[in-house]
């Protein structure tokens, strides 16, 4: 399908995180909320709790700045007050792939919105090479959230800032497209 389209991208651009071996499957795999001119908004997608946990990991948080939403898909401007549906799904499961919609959405460059992905349960053994060794922990240094405006398109990286005490990686936002954490 479509959807898992990735293969041919993998070998030109990013090396996409895969779920860790036992991680649990996300919970939230299609979120829908308002975004409003004026108001700060925000969703999140997690995955299910871990038996026995009172809580559960927090895969995607996309917050959106009252100043950010600048322009609708047709190019018309998002005036104070209005608001916009917006869609999280994810569509690749493998490759931990989220698109959002509507494409064509802008955000404005001076307050962009914030995107935030976890790599908490994925798998420790980056390079998939059999061993968690320096050489995975060095590749966790280098995460990136890369951006794919359609599926035939190239994966392009984005500027973004890994935190690795929170095993999260962030970035600005300006349009939207899918999003995924590679290196």
């Amino acid at each position: 399908p479509a959807a898992l389209d990735t293969g041919a991208a993998r070998a030109s651009g990013p090396n996409f995180l895969r779920p860790a071996p036992g991680a649990p499957e996300i919970a939230t795999p299609s979120v829908s909320f308002y975004a409003k001119r004026g108001e700060r908004r925000e969703a999140v997608m997690l995955y299910h709790a871990r038996p026995g946990a009172s809580d559960s990991t927090m895969f995607v948080r996309f917050k959106v700045g009252p100043k950010a939403l600048l322009a609708r898909p047709d190019g018309s401007p998002v005036a104070f007050g209005d608001s916009v549906l917006i869609t999280l799904r994810l569509v690749d499961p493998e490759a931990l792939i989220v698109d959002f919609q509507p494409s064509g959405l802008r955000f404005d460059p001076r307050d962009p919105a914030e995107l935030r992905m976890s790599f908490a349960e994925t798998d420790p053994d980056v390079n998939g090479d059999g061993t968690v060794d320096r050489a995975d922990t060095r590749l966790t240094q280098r995460f990136k959230i890369w951006r794919q405006e359609r599926n035939v398109d190239p994966w392009v990286s984005q500027p973004s800032d890994v935190l690795l005490g929170l095993h999260e990686v962030e970035t600005e936002v300006d349009g939207f497209t899918r999003y995924a954490i590679a290196y």
